[in-house]
C-alpha cells in the first residue's frame, strides 16, 4: 500500500522474543472505502425532522458531527463492490487472485443470494468462494477471525468487506436511535504474503437479543444503557485477552481500531486501558455508526493518515447485537 511507510521500531519485536505466539502470517495488502455522497448534519434531525434534539447534544453525548445516508436507489452491494475495487487496486491484486469473499452486513438487499455473491459477480472474481455473515456491528471483527482461519488452512488472498445501510433500520422519529447511524462500506485484502503477522484472533457471543434488535420488516430498538455497560467492559477486556494470547503487553500496542459506536465509549475504553485516545482510530464524527463498515473505514483512514505503518502493533475490536464481540491483534 502506498500509505505504508517508515518501519516502526519497538522495544520488543517478534524476532527477538520466541515466546510471542504467531497465529499465522498475514498482511493487510490493501484497503478501500465507499460512502454515500449525501451528508447529513446533526441539524437535520431538529430542523428537518422536528425532533427534540440538537447539534450540541449529539456532539456531546455521541461525538457525531455528521453522517452519510444512502439515496433510495443506492444499494448495499454497490457500496460493497466499490470499496472492494479500491482495496484490490490498493493491494495491486486482481479479482481473479481472490480465494474468498466475506461480506459482513445486516442490511442485504436480498434474502438470497448473498451480498458476497453479488459482489463476486460484479468483480468477476471467478476463482473465489463467497458468503455473508451477520454479527451486526461486530460483523467485520467476526469476518476477520473467519478470514484468519482460512489463511491458516492455506488460502492466499481473502477479500473482507463490512457494509451496512443503517439509516434504513431506524425509525426517523425515534431520536434514541436515528441520530447514531450512517451508511457506508469498507474493505481490505488479507494476504498470506508480506511481512505481517497475526498474533491472536477471537470471537465470542453471549446469546442476548434484548439490548439491540431489529425484527424483519421492523425498526430498531436499543437499550442505550445496556449497550454502554457492555461496550465499555468488553473493549478493554477483549484487548487484554488478545494481548495475553499473543504474549505481549497492552503497553506495546500502537493502535486500536474499534467499532465506532459512540466517542464517549471509546474514551472510557482508552482510560480503562491506560491509553490515550490518540492511540485509537476514531472517525465517528464524520460517519456516525456505520455498523459492520465502521472498522474497515477507520482502518483505511489509519493507513492513509500514516497511523498504521510496518511494525505497528494493531488491535481491531468490534461489538454488537447478539450480543457479539471479537478482535484480532496484528503486527503490520
Amino acid at each position: 500500500m502506498s500509505a505504508v511507510t517508515n518501519k516502526k521500531s519497538h522495544p520488543q519485536s517478534l524476532g527477538t522474543n520466541p515466546r510471542n505466539r504467531i497465529l499465522t502470517t498475514g498482511s493487510i495488502a490493501g484497503t478501500g472505502i465507499s460512502v454515500p455522497s449525501q451528508i447529513i448534519p446533526n441539524s437535520y434531525f431538529e430542523e428537518e425532522l422536528g425532533l427534540k434534539t440538537s447539534d450540541a447534544w449529539i456532539q456531546q453525548r455521541i461525538g457525531i458531527f455528521e453522517r452519510r445516508f444512502a439515496r433510495p436507489e443506492e444499494t448495499t452491494s454497490q457500496f460493497a463492490a466499490a470499496a472492494a475495487r479500491q482495496a484490490l487496486e490498493s493491494a495491486n491484486c486482481s479479482a481473479k487472485d481472490i480465494d474468498l469473499i466475506l461480506v459482513a452486513t445486516s442490511t442485504p438487499e436480498f434474502v438470497m443470494p448473498a451480498t458476497a455473491c453479488l459482489v463476486q459477480q460484479e468483480l468477476e472474481a471467478s476463482n473465489a468462494s463467497a458468503f455473508d455473515l451477520n454479527s451486526a456491528c461486530a460483523g467485520f471483527a467476526v469476518a476477520m477471525d473467519v478470514a484468519v482461519r482460512y489463511l491458516q488452512s492455506g488460502m492466499k488472498n481473502i477479500l473482507i468487506i463490512g457494509v451496512d445501510l443503517g439509516s434504513r433500520l431506524v425509525d426517523m422519529q425515534d431520536r434514541s436511535t436515528c441520530v447514531f447511524f450512517g451508511d457506508g462500506a469498507g474493505a481490505l485484502v488479507l494476504s498470506s504474503q508480506g511481512p505481517g503477522k497475526i498474533l491472536a484472533s477471537q470471537t465470542t457471543s453471549a446469546g442476548n437479543a434484548e439490548p439491540l434488535q431489529v425484527p424483519i420488516g421492523g425498526k430498531m430498538s436499543m437499550d442505550g444503557r445496556a449497550i454502554w455497560d457492555f461496550a465499555t467492559d468488553i473493549i478493554p477486556k477483549t484487548i487484554f485477552q488478545l494481548c495475553e494470547a499473543a504474549q505481549i503487553s497492552a503497553a506495546q500496542l500502537d493502535l486500536i481500531v474499534p467499532h465506532q459506536a459512540n466517542r464517549n465509549i471509546l474514551e472510557q475504553a482508552a482510560k480503562s486501558l491506560g491509553m490515550h485516545t490518540d492511540q485509537f482510530a476514531i472517525n465517528i464524527q464524520k460517519y456516525g455508526n456505520t455498523m459492520a463498515a465502521s472498522i474497515p473505514i477507520a482502518l483505511h483512514e489509519a493507513f492513509q493518515d500514516g497511523k498504521a505503518v510496518p511494525g505497528t502493533y494493531m488491535a481491531i475490536v468490534g461489538f454488537g447485537a447478539g450480543l457479539t464481540w471479537g478482535g484480532t491483534l496484528l503486527q503490520l
